[in-house]
């Protein structure tokens, strides 16, 4: 008895192979069309990115700020679509196939339920909801102004997790890339980048404390001459 493994579709395949070639236009091309609603491996694409920043290969700074900009371009083409479509589209789009489908119900759920919480949470969190609640908060007549308040920073959150744990964890990425490739990975990514957002937040309290004592002169002292 055999066993397949699964392996990425050939466009995926294509893509990853390109990067080190032409780099930053292909991870924004990919995050871009992931955010548009076409399966693509965007966080197994923003890992090899940050990997090859630690190689010296990229910058991060031209590699992040790319992904933001493709990324936030992928959702306001998916709300102006459901804008401008309305539930027809929605209806339309959800019709490509039975995972479609099951993606767009639970966009439309947790939009009900979560209102604008939803749209940050399904940027980087819940990522893999994030290009299918675009269009049905623009069939549901979310403001805009209300989506891209929330959308933004959830993206500029999602672009920094993968590509930090592609930087950090280079040497181990393809042991990353496949964690990440389950639903459970989002989440574990998720975790991980609290852990150090805590870890930063602490030292950066001591350290301010420690320098608040050293400079400031205790109170019972600056009235004695």
């Amino acid at each position: 008895m055999t066993t397949r493994t699964k392996r990425p579709s050939a466009m995926s395949e294509q893509l990853l192979a390109l990067l080190p070639v032409y780099g930053v236009p292909v991870i924004g091309f990919a995050v871009f069309l992931a955010c548009c609603g076409i399966p693509l491996p965007t966080a197994v694409i923003m890992l090899f990115g940050g990997s090859l920043v630690a190689t010296g290969d990229l910058s991060f700074w031209a590699v992040y700020p790319a992904c933001v900009g493709a990324a936030c371009g992928g959702d306001q083409v998916g709300y102006w679509a459901g804008r401008f479509g309305g539930t027809g589209y929605v209806e339309r789009f959800a019709a490509r196939g039975p995972k479609r489908q099951r993606l767009v119900d639970r966009a439309r759920d947790y939009l009900e339920r979560r209102g604008v919480i939803a749209i940050f949470i399904t940027r980087w969190l819940l990522a893999m909801i994030g290009p299918y609640m675009n269009p049905v908060a623009g069939a549901a007549g979310m403001r805009w102004k209300l989506f891209i308040a929330a959308a933004i920073p959830g993206q500029m959150l999602y672009v920094l997790i993968y590509t930090l744990l592609g930087l950090i964890f280079s040497h181990n990425i393809i042991a990353v890339a496949q964690i990440v490739g389950n639903a459970s990975g989002f989440l574990a990514a998720g975790v991980v980048t609290l852990a150090l957002f805590w870890y930063m937040t602490r030292v950066l309290h001591f350290s301010l404390k420690k320098r608040r004592r050293r400079y400031l002169k205790p109170r019972g002292r600056r009235n004695r001459h």
